[in-house]
């Protein structure tokens, strides 16, 4: 492995798990008789959504963690927890919530580059003999 391809590879494993761990902390956050559950259904009421759907992207994020971890899967978690931050980019904009904007463009664009970057090779390269 050359120094490129390693600093590359830390890089990618750097920015997984700054992602992995802001969807974990924010996954576990929304789940039921978790502390501090309390300022996520006061916002997702406040917002219009019900309870289910709290539930139902905290879900969706500590899943996105999971397949983050693993690196065939990673591009796969790292689409999930994009759509959630496309969700709550449109939320925060539609709320005039924009001081939250910054940090959920600044995740979703490490979620393309990690999507891009991850991407398994679906046609695997023939070479002739």
């Amino acid at each position: 492995m050359t120094k490129r391809s390693l600093a590359k590879e830390v890089l990618i494993w750097a920015l997984t798990l700054f992602v992995a761990l802001v969807a974990l902390r924010s996954g576990v956050m929304k789940m039921p008789g978790v502390a501090g559950v309390q300022f996520w259904i006061r916002d997702f009421q406040r917002w219009g959504y019900p309870g289910w759907f709290r539930v139902a992207v905290g879900i969706a994020e500590i899943i996105s963690v999971a397949l983050m971890l693993i690196p065939r899967l990673a591009s796969y978690g790292a689409a999930i927890f994009g759509i959630v931050m496309l969700g709550a980019i449109f939320t925060h904009a539609t709320h005039s919530e924009s001081s939250r904007l910054p940090f959920n463009f600044i995740l979703l664009i490490i979620c393309i580059a990690l999507f891009f970057l991850r991407k398994p090779k679906l046609v695997k390269n023939v070479s002739s003999d």
